[in-house]
């Protein structure tokens, strides 16, 4: 009998265990396919942002823990605009609230300039822009109106005591503008008390090549003292918020993946002792030690992928129903990156073979007289 129909079958007799041992790796796999896949999902749509305005440079405040923190003059814009290399510089504003509104937090508002740059590059499904002379106006993402349950002409509540009417509802291509409100900047500015602040400035240059954007962004930082000029991707990588999510989704998922490698050791360590008798036999007849290893870790490898499977599907399940909740699909944009579901599939063959060594060594290392008087 080949030693693969062998291990299929020993699976099989033992559905409880198995199905145990299938459960306990599905949550860990979920866990990290889920988690993982939401923090780059989510890095993904903020890059998305950027990509498509064609930013090369991000200006910030250097030593700012948070990029929401940071504070520049927005005077300095003029000074950058005038930047050999530097074909297009916009300022914005970003500051993130709770709306007393469907009772969400974290809402990102946005404050940008009026005129043909982000503003105007948006899709307006419902209403109209924002235009010059338009106070206490705001524009609202799909997602963020559906999940107020707001519509055009609605007032919604910006900060605390300061509502706005809605004028547009606009779609974008990516789940964090979707989810987020946008104010003129001025607007903004008046609303949050920072007059003449801004939280950063997007550079577009000419030409776009590596070395041309580097002399660029050297010429920038020339401009003030405490500047932080950063490539776009490096900008949104380095960020507190990516890095705390993306640690956050590590954390929770190795804590699974380590409940998951003890109950696979434990499970397969009973099942083990429960076949002494059968491994005594089987080296009494001539099965050599490495062969039965082998026919273990395969049995733990065959495990660990059908939790693999079945984890793959439920962080699909799980992300598809976060990305539809109101409260979520501001954050959740419900894909997962293949290389997110691989990272998966490995772990999960990582955890069988780690989970089947100890056990393995434990059936060879008992004495073929020793077995066969095992019950």
């Amino acid at each position: 009998m080949h030693l693969t129909t062998v291990v299929v079958r020993n699976v099989f007799r033992r559905p409880a265990r198995s199905a145990l041992t299938v459960a306990g790796v599905s949550v860990a796999v979920a866990a990290v396919v889920a988690l993982v896949g939401i923090a780059r999902g989510f890095e993904r749509s903020l890059r998305a942002v950027y990509e498509s305005r064609g930013v090369d440079l991000m200006v910030v405040r250097a030593g700012s823990t948070q990029r929401f923190s940071s504070v520049l003059d927005e005077s300095l814009g003029e000074k950058i605009a005038a930047t050999p290399g530097v074909a297009e510089v916009l300022p914005g504003l970003a500051e993130v609230v709770a709306s007393e509104d469907g009772d969400m937090t974290g809402i990102v508002v946005q404050g940008l300039p009026l005129g043909p740059g982000p503003l105007g590059r948006l899709q307006i499904v419902s209403g109209r822009n924002l235009q010059p002379g338009d106070e206490r106006v705001v524009l609202l993402g799909r997602i963020l109106a559906q999940g107020l349950g707001k519509q055009v002409g609605d007032m919604v509540e910006v900060v605390k005591g300061h509502a706005y009417r809605v004028v547009g509802i606009y779609d974008a291509s990516n789940v964090f503008e979707n989810g987020s409100m946008i104010l003129t900047l001025k607007d903004l500015q008046r609303l949050m008390g920072r007059q003449g602040e801004v939280t950063h400035f997007t550079v577009i240059t000419v030409p776009k090549d590596r070395q041309s954007v580097e002399q660029v962004a050297e010429r920038i930082r020339a401009l003030a003292p405490n500047l932080d000029v950063l490539p776009m991707r490096e900008y949104i990588e380095t960020s507190v918020e990516i890095r705390t999510a993306r640690a956050a989704a590590w954390l929770t998922s190795t804590i699974a993946l380590i409940i998951a490698a003890i109950v696979m050791v434990i499970t397969m360590l009973t099942a083990v002792f429960e076949r002494t008798r059968e491994f005594a036999i089987l080296q009494a007849i001539g099965w050599r030690q490495r062969r039965i290893i082998q026919m273990i870790l395969m049995e733990a490898v065959l495990l660990a992928a059908a939790g693999a499977v079945v984890g793959t599907l439920l962080a699909i399940l799980l992300t598809q129903g976060l990305a539809r909740l109101p409260q979520t699909g501001r954050l959740v944009s419900g894909e997962i990156a293949l290389d997110v579901v691989l990272q998966g599939f490995v772990l999960a063959l990582m955890l069988g073979i780690a989970g089947g060594l100890l056990p393995a060594w434990r059936a060879v290392r008992i004495a073929p007289t020793e077995g066969l008087r095992h019950e």
